[in-house]
């Protein structure tokens, strides 16, 4: 399915996770040996914060959030005997810049790494480059990613969304859209996330995919309708449309397709996945529409050889008192892996030190988390690469072990 140089055949890609999987895989669950001259003692306790909306309009995302993380410290203290993990939590109620001053207080209570959402990510770090600890997040990373690394402004970000920024979070959506033809519709809302995404879309095309042509749009993230700009890529005759909007602007996008009466072949955000979307998704549009990308392992159980996919499905759903498994639970693995990776790194460097966990996630180990197998470098903070991803039916159940359906 991928064309571009950085893409690799569907059946290699997944015999080379699953042979990395194994590989660094060990007895204890080590993802990585300890650095020379450091301490093995492994850390009594372990503080993760969580900064994030828990109540408001984007507590949903955040609640969500939560739980993974929590999953995931249950998790590793398993992984991990005799070490404690605590997560402690602020509530931002959907206010950016109330993450601040929660992130003060979490550096000032001891916390070695926070888990951000998407919202409250960028405005707190140059607060994290003053008080050394690593924050994690999912697609927050979008609107700061040129400015993110050690040689860059924002030194202490990471990002354990396998899908949800960067060139992993669309390469997949160009390759899709690709295959119906050259002139592809691009449309956004007003949202960071969005305007950052459909950014780097277009810098990737002008890099990697000569052959595109773009034509984008864009309307309010609080307009109830999208059609004149859906009516600019149809007179246009774009061949496929990608969307980068996703929540209520997704909605009204969909809604939007079927006034229109046009269903073109369609690529979009992991979030399409959302029961509110997939019910204003049209019969006309879910027949060529991809959403994602989503982690392998959530879409061919047997990528899961060391059953950390299992233990998430199961711990997270525990978490949230729910029965069944959707596509937008696979984000809750973002959360879940930030947890698992800190409490790797403590254990092999016996240290709760957030600039020391910071440089050893930096220094090319290898760590296993439900997403696949992660490696960061100086100036990689997306741990997770696109050919370890692959889009999925977002109008297609999941499985309650975990199971979505791919886009072949």
């Amino acid at each position: 399915m991928f064309r571009t140089k950085k893409g690799l055949l569907g059946a290699a890609i997944a015999g080379a996770l699953a042979l990395s999987l194994v590989a660094c895989s060990s007895g204890d669950g080590s993802g990585g040996q300890p650095a020379p001259g450091e301490s093995t003692e492994l850390p009594e306790k372990l503080t993760i914060g969580f900064v994030g909306s828990l109540t408001g309009p984007l507590a949903a995302s955040g609640i969500n959030s939560l739980a993974g993380l929590k999953a995931g410290a249950e998790y590793a203290e398993t992984l991990h005997p005799g070490m404690t993990i605590e997560i402690v939590e602020r509530d931002t109620a959907g206010e950016a810049t109330a993450a601040v001053a929660q992130t003060r207080e979490l550096a000032q209570a001891g916390a070695t790494a926070i888990f951000f959402t998407t919202e409250a990510f960028p405005a707190v770090q140059d607060v994290l480059n003053q008080v050394k600890i690593p924050g994690g997040t999912s697609g927050g990373i979008a609107a700061v990613l040129g400015e993110v690394g050690d040689s860059k402004r924002y030194k202490y970000a990471f990002s354990t969304g396998a899908g949800n920024a960067g060139d992993t979070a669309v390469t997949p959506l160009l390759d899709y859209v690709a295959e119906f033809g050259d002139k592809i519709g691009l449309v956004e809302d007003a949202s960071a996330f969005a305007v950052a995404q459909a950014d780097l879309t277009e810098e990737i095309v002008a890099e990697d995919y000569p052959d595109l042509e773009i034509v984008r749009t864009s309307f309010p993230a609080s307009a109830s309708d999208a059609t004149a700009q859906l009516s600019e890529l149809q007179n246009a005759g774009v061949d496929a449309v990608v969307l980068w909007p996703y929540g209520t602007p997704a909605v009204t996008v969909m809604n939007s397709f079927d006034k229109l009466g046009w269903y073109p072949p369609t690529a979009g955000v992991l979030g399409l996945g959302t029961p509110a979307i997939v019910e204003a998704t049209p019969a006309g549009l879910a027949e060529e529409l991809a959403a994602g990308p989503i982690a392998r392992t959530f879409l061919d159980p047997s990528l899961d050889t060391t059953g950390v996919v299992k233990e998430f499905v199961t711990r997270y759903l525990e978490a949230l008192d729910k029965t069944e498994f959707t596509p937008l639970d696979t984000v809750g693995a973002n959360s879940f892996d930030w947890s698992v990776l800190i409490a790797q790194a403590a254990a092999d460097t016996g240290t709760t030190d957030g600039d020391a966990i910071k440089d050893y996630l930096t220094s090319g180990e290898e760590f296993i988390g439900a997403n696949g197998v992660y490696v960061f470098g100086p100036d990689k903070r997306i741990g997770i690469d696109a050919d370890g991803l692959q889009l999925y039916r977002s109008t297609e159940p999941c499985s309650n072990e975990g199971v979505c359906v791919a886009v072949d």
